[in-house]
């Protein structure tokens, strides 16, 4: 007769593959939960500015904002509940256009980006533009330029959600 030796049969809990997988399970959460917190406090920002392409990268070239300063532009812009008034200074204030654009962009999120159509202001001595007030986002980077964008004056801003806005624009290398 063929005697059978039974094998004592051990619990799950004393072997070691079943904790094998459980902590390669754990090391997958624990991973991905560390990877969607630095994802969540570091949102990825916008590339915004006056880029080309070099190759297989974008290089900011500063091309517009090296015209708006051959042209001696800077300016003012406030925003008011009402509207905006965009004081604008130049080397010759005769030469700019009737109309410029105004670009508020958010940092992240290009759906709540604005643009507004600015029209000079005839009865003013100096160049002043104005427009009807937008909601715009409460923080990003307001972009006055031609309408052709030929040139550009900028910067960023952080504001409250219905406060009043007074920001003075130049050009701006990132």
């Amino acid at each position: 007769m063929n005697e059978i030796n039974p094998q004592p049969s051990t619990r799950w809990y004393r072997q070691f593959w079943p904790w094998f997988v459980i902590a390669l399970l754990l090391w997958g959460i624990t991973s991905s939960l560390i990877t969607l917190t630095f994802a969540v406090r570091n949102p990825p920002e916008m590339m915004t500015g006056d880029y080309a392409k070099l190759g297989k990268a974008l290089v900011d070239t500063h091309v517009r904002a090296d015209r708006a300063e051959a042209l001696g532009l800077s300016g003012a812009i406030e925003l008011d509940s009402q509207q905006w008034v965009l004081r604008l200074t130049a080397d010759q204030p005769a030469a700019l256009d009737a109309q410029l654009l105004l670009i508020a962009q958010h940092p992240t999120d290009a759906d709540q980006d604005r643009s507004m159509l600015l029209i000079r202001d005839d009865s003013a001595i100096n160049a002043i533009y104005r427009a009807e007030a937008q909601r715009i986002p409460v923080r990003g980077r307001l972009i006055v330029s031609n309408v052709s964008q030929d040139w550009w004056i900028s910067s960023t801003y952080q504001r409250q959600a219905n406060e009043a806005l007074l920001i003075e624009l130049r050009p701006e290398r990132l």
